[in-house]
């Protein structure tokens, strides 16, 4: 399902740190970069899993579908903007995560940069941000080959690095801020990851019906809103220093669409929110979790409209909107049960469903609990939490899965 606008051309949270690289090392083609924390500020979003194993990706098959559903308006770009003559071709991807997910399409970007005239051996580089405590390990197990990646239907994805003349180098400095040299950046792609507010306002702590800003029915509260707004703003405009002359960024995010979904929540199957209030309010009614950890859930994330996306881009004179659709690309995992690909039991596919919705989430629910806990303590609790989901998802598997609603925005810097 698509929605497109085409505009004339006037038209994870911060990493809980400020961080300054001051040195690199190059082996083996990858950069790891030294660096130097100034000020710790709010964790708001913890990966999941041991770093180095990849987790995030092992169990987010979705978002290879949301990354190829955006490959022609990534491909389309990097064969038709300004090619700097003398110089890498430098592609910053905003968000990374653990790198597996977009892999694919990196490596489409460097074999269609070099299809170009005089292109042919031109080097790339390619610049991993996230979070300073994002699972590093992982990231170059994927971009460098050490750990293979396979997409929801079990195709093993090749890494830009086997392509030769590929360079890989990470950064942690945060999507909130700059985090490259101005003018440095030919091409910067960021998928489902800048709905993370760089801090989080909790407004709906204390409600015990609602968990996330765009489940409210009169609208966000206020300060998600404005929080998002001001984050928005700051990431178009360290974007804007960030990018050469009529370099490209192509933004794939979270968004409310024009009628009214939102992930997890679309006009196919039970609502993924539904689903984490129930299993959520059972811990309490168990007597697992107290009243005020039950009502204690604000996910500091906000999901805009292509409205607020476009309002964000007006205030920034020297960026131009060059398309805006609004996608919903469906959740793999149900497509491929109802469609009796799988062979899986009920049980075995709320195994298999629950997790991609834990990877992103698991943190926030770990943040309701009471300080008075120990770590061990919460994390037993929250295999309950994830126990509850699954034998939930079981009693109907087919009506339970998670689709992507994302507006994705093609800007150019003038």
């Amino acid at each position: 399902m698509t929605t497109m606008m085409t505009m004339k051309p006037n038209m994870k949270q911060i990493i809980g740190a400020s961080i300054a690289t001051i040195c690199s090392t190059s082996v083996n083609g990858a950069t790891a970069f030294a660096l130097k924390v100034k000020t710790p500020i709010e964790n708001v979003h913890t990966p999941v899993g041991k770093d180095g194993e990849g987790e995030y990706t092992a169990a987010t098959k979705g978002c290879f579908d949301v990354i190829e559903a955006a490959s022609p308006l990534v491909l389309q770009e990097v064969s038709n903007q300004p090619i700097r003559k003398g110089q890498a071709f430098h592609v910053a991807d905003y968000g990374t995560a653990d790198a597996g997910t977009s892999l694919g399409l990196l490596s489409k970007v460097v074999r269609t940069l070099r299809e170009r005239k005089n292109a042919e051996k031109k080097e790339v580089v390619i610049h991993y941000e996230d979070q300073l405590n994002n699972e590093w390990k992982s990231v170059f197990n994927h971009a460098l080959g050490y750990k293979k990646v396979t997409d929801a239907y079990n195709t093993e994805i090749d890494t830009p690095y086997d392509l030769g003349g590929v360079f890989v180098e990470a950064n942690g400095v945060g999507f909130h801020n700059q985090c490259y040299a101005t003018g440095s950046i030919d091409l910067g792609v960021s998928f489902t990851a800048m709905h993370w507010l760089s801090s989080s306002p909790s407004s709906l702590k204390g409600s015990k019906s609602i968990m996330h800003a765009a489940r409210c029915p009169d609208g966000p509260p206020e300060g998600e809103k404005l929080q998002a707004e001001e984050d928005w703003y700051k990431i178009l405009r360290a974007r804007s220093q960030e990018l050469t002359k009529g370099g490209r960024f192509v933004c794939v995010n979270f968004c409310v669409s024009k009628e009214g979904y939102f992930l997890g929540q679309t006009d196919v199957g039970s609502s993924m929110w539904n689903s984490f209030q129930s299993s959520w309010d059972k811990l309490a009614a168990d007597g697992v979790i107290t009243d005020e950890e039950q009502s204690g859930v604000s996910f500091p994330n906000y999901y805009r409209t292509t409205e607020e996306f476009l309002a964000g881009i007006e205030r920034c004179p020297d960026l131009k909107l060059v398309t805006a659709e609004e996608k919903i690309v469906r959740c793999p995992y149900r497509e491929q049960f109802v469609a009796g690909q799988t062979d899986m039991s009920p049980q075995e596919y709320a195994k298999s469903f629950v997790p991609t919705t834990r990877t992103w989430s698991h943190s926030t629910f770990k943040a309701a609990l009471g300080d008075d806990r120990t770590d061990d303590e919460k994390e037993k609790i929250l295999e309950q939490f994830w126990s509850n989901y699954e034998e939930l998802v079981a009693q109907s598997p087919e009506t339970h899965g998670m689709d992507y609603v994302h507006s994705y925005l093609v800007i150019e810097k003038m």
